[in-house]
C-alpha cells in the first residue's frame, strides 16, 4: 500500500511539473515574443479597408513590441486564399491573418473551403468595423433605394460589384437582389479596391462596398451614395439610410475586420497580442484616423468573448446564405 501510494504521489508530482513546465513555458513564450519579424497576411488586394487598417495596427505594432510587423498581401476567393495559407503555418505566432468578413461567410458558401473559422483558428480580436454602403456611379439617375430598383427592373440587368465572392459586400448584393427583385449580376473582384475603382471609371454602374473603401470617392463627388446596409444608420454617414428605411425589414449586412492566429498558438502570446490591439484600437489617435477614413474601431473584446462573436457571426451569415440561396463553385 506504501508503494502504491508513494507511485501515485509521483505520478501527481510529476503531472504536477508538466502542466507547471508548460505554463512557465507558455509565460516564456509571451515575454520573449516577438524575437522576430511577425508576418500579418492581409487578405485582400492594396488599398482597401482591410489593407488599410492593416498597414495601421502593423506600425503600432512594430513599434509598441519593438519588433518589425509586415504586411503581406494575398488576395483572391474573398480571403479564401490568404485564410488556407495562414491555417497552415506553424502556430508559434509569426504568422497571423487579418481578414474581412468573408472569413465567417466562406464555408458556407463554398465546398472547395478547406478551413474551419473558429476550429483552425485562435481569434486575437476584433479591430473595426464599417457599414457596406451600395453607391453608384453619377451617370446612374437614382438617389433613393426605391428609384434604383425601379430603374434597375427597367435596363433588365444591372452589374454589380464587390470585393469578391462570398464576401460580406457580395452577399449584401445577393441579399438586395432577393429582396428587392431588381435584376442584379454580380461582378466579383480581388478586392474592395479594383471593384470601387471599376464604378468610379464606369466600367460597371453600382458596386456594394465598405464605407472605408468607397468615403473618399463619395466625399469627391465621384461616387454616389444610395443607402447603407447595416440594420441602423452609420454615425459616420448620418445622412444616408439604411435599406430597411426603404420598407425591406431586417436587412443588415455589414464589414468588420478580425485578426488571427493558427490554432495552437500558445495563449499567452493571443492574451498579449490580444492586449496591445485593444490599446492601440482605442487610442484617441487610431479613433480619429479611422474615423477620417470613415471606418469604427472596434476594439475591447478579449480572446474568449472575441471567439464567441465569430461563433455569432458563422450563425447569421449561414443564416443569410440559406435565404439568398448563394453557393459559389471552384
Amino acid at each position: 500500500m506504501i508503494r502504491s501510494l508513494t507511485r501515485r504521489r509521483l505520478v501527481a508530482t510529476l503531472g504536477a511539473a508538466v502542466v507547471l513546465g508548460g505554463a512557465v513555458g507558455n509565460l516564456a513564450h509571451a515575454e520573449t515574443y516577438p524575437g522576430k519579424p511577425v508576418t500579418i497576411v492581409v487578405a485582400f488586394a492594396p488599398g482597401g479597408m482591410t489593407d488599410i487598417v492593416g498597414r495601421l495596427v502593423a506600425a503600432e505594432l512594430t513599434e509598441s513590441l519593438k519588433q518589425s510587423f509586415v504586411v503581406e498581401n494575398r488576395p483572391g476567393a474573398a480571403g479564401q486564399i490568404a485564410t488556407e495559407y495562414v491555417a497552415r503555418k506553424p502556430a508559434d505566432g509569426y504568422t497571423l491573418l487579418l481578414s474581412a468578413t468573408g472569413h465567417v461567410i466562406g464555408p458556407a458558401v463554398q465546398k472547395s473551403v478547406r478551413y474551419r473559422p473558429v476550429l483552425d483558428f485562435e481569434p486575437i480580436a476584433l479591430i473595426a468595423k464599417a457599414p457596406n454602403m451600395l453607391v453608384v456611379n453619377p451617370s446612374v439617375p437614382v438617389h433613393t433605394v426605391p428609384e434604383f430598383v425601379k430603374w434597375a427592373k427597367e435596363q433588365g440587368s444591372v452589374p454589380y460589384g464587390s470585393a469578391g465572392a462570398g464576401g460580406s459586400t457580395h452577399l449584401a448584393g445577393e441579399l438586395f437582389r432577393h429582396m428587392t427583385g431588381a435584376p442584379l449580376v454580380h461582378v466579383p473582384y480581388k478586392g474592395a479596391s479594383p471593384s470601387t475603382n471599376a464604378v468610379v471609371a464606369g466600367q460597371i454602374p453600382v458596386v456594394f462596398q465598405d464605407s472605408m473603401s468607397v468615403s473618399a470617392f463619395v466625399a469627391a463627388g465621384k461616387l454616389r451614395p444610395i443607402a447603407v446596409t447595416s440594420a441602423e444608420r452609420s454615425k459616420l454617414f448620418p445622412d444616408v439610410p439604411t435599406i430597411a428605411e426603404a420598407g425591406y425589414k431586417n436587412f443588415d449586412a455589414y464589414t468588420w475586420l478580425g485578426l488571427y492566429a493558427p490554432a495552437g498558438t500558445p495563449q499567452a502570446i493571443v492574451t498579449r497580442l490580444n492586449a496591445e490591439v485593444n490599446r492601440i484600437m482605442a487610442s484617441p489617435d487610431m479613433v480619429a484616423k479611422l474615423k477620417r477614413q470613415n471606418a469604427e474601431a472596434a476594439g475591447g473584446l478579449n480572446p474568449a468573448e472575441f471567439r464567441k462573436y465569430v461563433e455569432t457571426e458563422v450563425a447569421k451569415w449561414q443564416n443569410t446564405v440559406k435565404v439568398t440561396g448563394v453557393h459559389i463553385d471552384q
